[in-house]
């Protein structure tokens, strides 16, 4: 028999916040040593918003792919574009890439460098408040297959993430409503003075300052609960709070609904399950009122039958061969791991469902 222990470790991740008014110290600081002449992934909108700002790091890049930011992209065909992409630009392993974009955006382009010539030196400048608060930080990548959600990806942490609050001067204001329904959940999680920060917040023309106070209270939270389980084997899967509803209201609306949305949704609902397994009585209530301060949807358009929810949950990364783990809130900062099986799940969905109106 023979035995090998490989030397998997990953390099740290630095996150920098930083001003786009100062233009030549950011491209001059930021993008020089090893991070110089990348090979950039950038979104269309944060292009044509951002265009004068941009052009010097473009003009210096190694390459370029310019993708929207559109659910029905985010498959292994885009995935193969960028790859392409790359080969004709002639890029080698010492080639940083850098992503620039929401969470869609850094999802599939952090994929096609953890992939590409077997993993490329990453930087992710996120765009939008959910990015920012979220999806930047913790490696995960991925594209979608078959209609279900991210079921394809690895963990491939960046090197460096860009925080430049600016950047939400141009977002919409749909993206940045959903952007608080993550805020939301990592409150839920692991602190609730987070909860008192977004209550102060202005959505038509929010502080920098609160901005970035919590963007760093979220990345905490998150990035303390990653750095112990990386690859998410166990208390990683609190992040999903949220998420198993959620993805799966996403697909079933043919992604109509945004992924804050959902998500938003998807905790009204699994507060509701984790009542009915005697968590406080009071938070969904708490939840709700969150939601519909922030401007989120709380009940669903639409109907939506339990039977279609449970054959999306089949998809759900969570899901064993005995059950399906779900990451259900009990009250703040006590989110537990709860695997349950199809009886209980079948028990358990329709308070979700009925909570949201389905």
């Amino acid at each position: 028999m023979m035995n090998f222990k490989w030397n998997t470790a990953i390099p740290a991740t630095t996150v920098r916040t930083c001003s786009l008014k100062k233009e030549q110290s950011l491209w001059r600081n930021e993008f020089s040593d090893e991070w110089e002449h990348p090979f950039l992934v950038i979104d269309s909108e944060v292009i044509r918003l951002w265009n004068n700002l941009l052009q010097p790091l473009i003009l210096s890049a190694s390459g370029l792919y310019v993708m929207e930011s559109r659910e029905v992209l985010k498959n292994t065909f885009t995935l193969s574009q960028i790859w392409d992409s790359m080969s004709a630009a002639g890029i080698h392993r010492d080639t940083p890439v850098t992503v620039i974009g929401g969470g869609l955006v850094c999802d599939i382009g952090a994929m096609a460098a953890s992939t590409y010539l077997r993993g490329l030196r990453l930087m992710l400048v996120p765009t939008t408040l959910l990015c920012m608060v979220d999806a930047c930080l913790g490696g995960k990548t991925g594209v979608n297959l078959a209609g279900a959600k991210n079921q394809v990806g690895t963990f491939n942490p960046a090197g460096k993430i860009l925080v430049a609050p600016d950047f939400l001067d141009t977002l919409p204001a749909r993206e940045f409503r959903g952007g608080i329904a993550e805020i939301i959940k990592t409150a839920l999680i692991g602190d609730r003075s987070i909860k008192g920060l977004l209550e102060r917040i202005d959505i038509e023309k929010p502080d920098k300052n609160d901005i970035l106070e919590i963007v760093h209270k979220c990345l905490e939270v998150k990035g303390g609960i990653v750095t112990r389980d990386l690859r998410e084997t166990g208390t990683r899967m609190l992040l999903n709070l949220g998420h198993t509803i959620g993805h799966a209201l996403e697909s079933v609306s043919d992604f109509q609904l945004s992924h804050g949305e959902a998500v938003g949704l998807g905790l009204l609902g699994e507060a509701a399950i984790a009542v009915s397994l005697g968590g406080n009585s009071k938070l969904p209530g708490e939840i709700r009122s969150m939601l519909e301060q922030a401007g989120l949807p709380t009940c669903l358009s639409d109907t939506v039958s339990g039977e279609k929810l449970a054959l999306l949950f089949e998809r759900d990364k969570k899901t064993r061969r005995d059950g399906r783990i779900w990451a259900l809130p009990f009250d703040w900062c006590d989110c537990r791991l709860e695997r349950l099986t199809p009886d209980q799940e079948e028990k358990a969905l329709p308070f979700a469902l009925n909570l949201l109106g389905a």
